[in-house]
């Protein structure tokens, strides 16, 4: 008996090994194939860059006019950013004005609102005079760490534009697609509590149902603008060992419901390397520093340079659609590159990665007790215990914002 357990346990034991063997060979060849193995930036001949400025001169490539001329024919234009970049949100200030004069476009949808506080937006837009403290009161209620001076002028842009349009006539609408974030309660230790919460703050479908409803149902117009992957269409994200994340994103509700109503625009940004998901994974072996690389070989950023204006592309333009990407997050699994026209449906670059700058903070974020006392009540009781005053706090709040990559992105490209 004792002799037939030893052969069954060391049975047992070479089955493990092998298993686990098995195991890091497969896991040391995934790696191996999603490890980039050059510059993500490959240098253009002049020639090659000649081909690229005269498809851009042939072409609407003023970003303003790019996004207006696609409302001729498409009703939602979602635009997809990278967060704290403030080139991007001043494009986009300045181009909800120019939709409205151009294209009679009524209506601006962004992530960084809560809908259920959408009648305190309409107050703040169409109220006589701009009241910039609830404008304040209004953000922080959605996201306690948004405190950010770009996206709060666009209350003050919508607003003007809503002082412009005569009484009993429609008004622009500002429609907020997020939910409100209670960290308490979704790193709450009751489980419950945190599940609730948790499905609650799942928001990319609503997102999608709302735009669903107050635009295309009502035969409108509107301008989305939200994280990437919120605005993500026909593309879908690695997960990991060639598998793809599950869920559907907020662009995506919309095309798969209104193809040949839906346009999406990516804006320019550095992407996470190749290795980005096995980093995650193996935080022990490749280090916890996030590094990035130059989308799509560099392309965008050397006709940039050149160019020395910002521009746009049509991703169904065979010149720039079968641009490929082998290097970042995006084309992680992939043997043959990730193609732009597989990603979205145009791109914009305003500016080159070394040019990047984050947005400012704002100043009167919190300013009293009161305030205090609301964002400490949305913290983990551990945090909370901490704000002892408004600096505490406003200090606690940069480190979560977390602009200041933006800075740091232009040494990290690999």
């Amino acid at each position: 008996m004792k002799i037939r357990l030893a052969t069954t346990c060391r049975a047992f034991l070479k089955t493990l090994l092998v298993l686990l063997a098995a195991v890091l060979v497969l896991a040391v060849l995934y790696v191996g194939f999603n490890l980039p193995m050059t510059s993500s930036m490959r240098m253009l001949t002049t020639e090659e860059l000649r081909t690229y400025k005269r498809c851009l001169d042939a072409s609407v490539c003023e970003p303003q006019q790019f996004v207006a001329a696609q409302f001729d024919r498409y009703d939602v234009v979602l635009l997809g950013e990278m967060h704290w970049k403030r080139q991007d949100v001043e494009f986009v200030n300045l181009l909800i004005p120019y939709l409205y004069q151009t294209k009679g476009v009524k209506i601006f949808a962004w992530e960084f609102g809560a809908s259920d506080l959408q009648s305190e937006a309409d107050q703040v837009v169409n109220a006589p005079v701009f009241d910039r403290k609830q404008a304040i009161a209004l953000m922080r209620k959605s996201y306690f760490a948004w405190n950010f001076e770009e996206y709060l002028d666009i209350f003050r842009t919508i607003w003007q534009i809503n002082q412009t349009i005569p009484s009993g006539q429609e008004k622009f609408k500002f429609l907020q697609l997020g939910s409100d974030y209670n960290p308490r309660k979704l790193q709450s230790s009751d489980a419950a509590i945190q599940m609730k919460e948790r499905r609650r703050y799942a928001y990319d479908e609503k997102m999608g149902q709302i735009v669903e409803r107050e635009v295309l149902q009502r035969q409108k117009k509107a301008l989305w603008y939200s994280g990437l992957h919120h605005a993500f269409t026909k593309y879908k994200q690695p997960l990991v060992l060639f598998l793809k994340a599950r869920g559907v994103r907020g662009g995506a509700y919309l095309y798969q419901r209104y193809p040949e109503r839906i346009y999406m625009i990516q804006l320019y940004l550095p992407f996470l390397d190749r290795l980005t998901l096995s980093k995650s994974l193996l935080p022990s072996v490749f280090g916890r520093q996030l590094t990035f690389a130059y989308p799509f070989r560099g392309v965008f950023e050397q006709i940039y340079r050149e160019y020395k204006k910002p521009f746009a592309v049509d991703a169904k333009n065979s010149v720039f659609g079968d641009l490929e990407d082998h290097h970042g997050y995006y084309s992680q699994d992939r043997w043959g590159g990730l193609k732009l026209r597989e990603m979205c449906d145009g791109y914009i670059v305003l500016c080159s990665i070394d040019e990047m700058e984050p947005v400012s903070v704002v100043p009167d974020w919190v300013t009293n007790e009161g305030e205090l006392q609301e964002v400490k009540s949305l913290l983990p009781p551990e945090d909370a215990a901490r704000m002892k005053d408004v600096s505490t706090l406003l200090k606690y709040i940069e480190r979560e914002t977390q602009r200041s990559q933006i800075k740091e992105i232009r040494n990290l490209i690999r």
